[in-house]
């Protein structure tokens, strides 16, 4: 019986080490060590902390060390968990100590260092006869409902893993699905995690989960401190909850009766971490779900192009829930308006939207104008030699703003420098200087020449001086005290567009221009939740979008609101170019405070990368950024930027890793950092 728990597979938390050493066990812990238990163990003189992750019967090692003491009586991970961590180490290429120790609840102090002696408050009851639906509800619903609540519930019987792309325009229409997919989990003693990408939607899902499995849920969100984190998180592990609903993060909680996943708002890129190991939650919900052996809710508006893949690949299941797409088209009408051919090559709102703002005023109806570019304008252009000025900390072109006090300053987007606005040019003297673009300042300067009479407010993050300044330009919309509403983003969240029934979006150009593949899918995902602002349809509404790219799959699925032909345009061009879903990318970028050093090191990792070509079981690959290389400044560090794609993943991983703690031991340090993204969300 003892000989399975002889010796101990550990991987050390307190190192980034890319392997695992082997130690004896002690006779007197071998009944009580399991898989994911947290213990000390002495490694170069010291004493530290390293995970349980295997055992084995005999070890080649001689001399084997033993295990000092546990850390946890019950482990804080479970065996899939475990497994779980080890694939995320693989293929986002991070150790895989960094990862276990960004999962394990972050410990400070004596009471973290034995969970099992915490006092867990008392939870409320668990409701289980208020989760049950009546029988008139289950019958009145859609026949495409009823089939997948029995498909879901099959899966959790049969404990099968089954990914279901879940696209429904009607967000109260997608919880109600979530509730009664829960509710067959729970029925069959089975747990589930609820993920949302954002804290605003965190906060609308827990309102309305809350009202059904009050008592028998637990909920991390921001507000939550490391000790209230690990608390839920050892309520979780003692099965005292069943059900967690979280950020990305929580896709790790340590249920040991998982039976479901949901994914809310799938393409959301805030799914990606941008800390070591930068991992996509979505991906990692999809491993999870699959080591487990249990179904997975992937859930949108405007699902990610990979999800979208997926289905024709017949690796998801697909339910399309669209169900007021005869409604909207008699009552939404969408225009595009080709700034092209406007007369003047400087008007920010073109003659028909000019007109349409003023027969709602004259309906005494609201405006939404929509502009995801803050700022006064794009930059400031010396029209003589062409010059730009560029922040001198991180070479980025500076925006034009106007602050509190209306006068001009230039502001970096990327570190915040600010800096006067000078009329000559810094590079040849002309004084023929002038601002390029436009944004949201510049839009409601136009506007207020336009419509003088009209109560014109602006919503976005520089306009909010006060705490309460959101929240106060919320109410006097609602209210009525405000005509023309102009804004970011910020204007899909909290708005009340009941009122509302013109929405102008000024410039449906910002993102496409961006240097990313992915700008058409994210100007499309975008502007989609835009227009769906208007879910709740009573009257005519219209949308009218402004672009100089009328042609654009993009613009014109927009315009149909046709969301198969948009990914279909989109997938025929990613395989032109060769882009996922058609290969991998791998993101390697390096910092450093010296341009020579940086120059070096980014050398050294050019000629590692070309040694890999000549290991016999590496795939091919391409890489990017390494001929006529590229150093630019950011935030006082330089930085270097390689792309690298690859069809085989795995096995580019596996010969990159060979020798990779080598080459970061001799190349790289707290000064010179390397930075590996697998599948990346930003490109720059």
């Amino acid at each position: 019986m003892y000989g399975e728990k002889k010796y101990a597979e550990v991987v050390i938390l307190e190192y980034n080490f890319n392997k695992v050493f082997h130690y004896c066990i002690p006779q007197n812990f071998r009944d009580q060590i399991s898989i994911g238990t947290r213990v000390l163990i002495p490694f170069r003189g010291k004493v530290t902390t390293g995970c349980i992750v295997g055992f084995l019967q005999e070890s080649d090692i001689k001399s084997l060390k033993n295990i000092s003491q546990l850390v946890d009586k019950n482990p804080l991970l479970t065996p899939d968990l475990v497994k779980l961590t080890q694939w995320i180490s693989n293929y986002y290429i991070c150790s895989w100590g960094k990862t276990l120790n960004y999962i394990i609840p972050k410990t400070r102090g004596k009471w973290l260092t034995n969970s099992e002696k915490i006092e867990i408050p008392p939870l409320e009851p668990r409701l289980s006869k208020d989760y049950n639906f009546s029988n008139n509800e289950i019958i009145f619903l859609k026949a495409e409902k009823k089939s997948l609540l029995k498909n879901i519930e099959k899966f959790i019987k049969n404990k099968k893993f089954q990914a279901l792309l879940l696209r429904s325009d009607d967000f109260t229409e997608r919880v109600e699905i979530y509730l009664r997919c829960i509710q067959a989990a729970l029925e069959r003693g089975r747990q589930a995690i609820i993920l949302a990408p954002t804290e605003s939607h965190l906060s609308e899902l827990a309102e309305l989960l809350e009202k059904k499995f009050k008592g028998n849920m637990v909920v991390f969100d921001e507000k939550i401190d490391q000790k209230a984190k690990y608390l839920q998180w050892i309520k979780i592990k003692n099965s005292q909850v069943d059900i967690a609903l979280g950020m990305r993060s929580t896709v790790f909680v340590p249920f040991n009766k998982l039976g479901l996943i949901i994914v809310d708002r799938e393409h959301s890129s805030l799914y990606k971490e941008e800390r070591i190991p930068r991992y996509n939650a979505r991906e990692v919900a999809l491993k999870r779900a699959e080591l487990e052996n249990i179904p997975l809710i992937l859930s949108s508006e405007t699902p990610s192009l990979e999800s979208y893949w997926n289905v024709l690949k017949n690796n998801f299941l697909k339910v399309d829930f669209i169900n007021t797409g005869e409604r909207k088209e008699n009552l939404l009408q969408n225009k595009i308006i080709d700034m092209t051919k406007e007369k003047s090559k400087k008007k920010i709102i073109s003659y028909e939207l000019q007109q349409s703002i003023l027969r709602s005023l004259k309906r005494k109806k609201q405006i939404v104008l929509f502009l995801n570019k803050r700022g006064f304008s794009s930059f400031v252009i010396c029209n003589q030699c062409g010059h730009i000025p560029k922040c001198t900390d991180c070479n980025s072109p500076l925006s034009y703003h106007m602050n509190v006090r209306k006068r001009a300053q230039l502001v970096c987007h990327n570190c915040g420098k600010k800096v006067e606005v000078i009329d000559i040019c810094g590079k040849c003297g002309s004084k023929d200087v002038r601002p390029l673009g436009v944004g949201t300042q510049r839009l409601e300067s136009e506007i207020k020449k336009m419509f003088s009479r009209a109560k014109i407010k602006r919503l976005d993050r520089d306009s909010l001086v006060k705490n309460n300044d959101y929240k106060q330009i919320l109410e006097d919309f609602k209210r009525g005290d405000i005509d023309i509403l102009i804004g970011t983003q910020m204007v899909i969240k909290g708005v009340d567009f009941n009122n509302v029934d013109l929405m102008g979006i000024i410039s449906a150009d910002t993102l496409l221009n961006l240097p990313d593949y992915r700008s058409g899918e994210k100007t499309f995902q975008l502007l989609s939740e835009v227009i769906s602002s208007f879910r709740e349809i009573s009257s005519p509404k219209e949308v009218i979008i402004q672009t100089f790219n009328p042609d654009h799959h993009c613009i014109i699925a927009l315009r149909e609101q046709d969301y198969n032909y948009f990914y279909q345009k989109e997938v025929e061009l990613r395989k032109e170019l060769n882009y996922p879903p058609f290969t991998n990318i791998i993101r390697m970028e390096l910092r450093g405070e010296e341009k020579e050093t940086v120059k070096k090191r980014a050398e050294h990792l050019i000629d590692y990368l070309n040694s890999i070509h000549k290991v016999k079981e590496a795939p091919e690959f391409k890489l990017l950024g390494a001929e006529n290389m590229v150093l630019r400044k950011s935030k006082n560090h330089f930085q270097v930027q390689f792309i690298i794609k690859v069809k085989d993943l795995e096995k580019f991983n596996q010969a990159f890793k060979e020798g990779y703690d080598k080459m970061l031991l001799s190349h790289f340090d707290q000064e010179n950092r390397l930075i590996i993204d697998v599948d990346p969300v930003k490109m720059l």
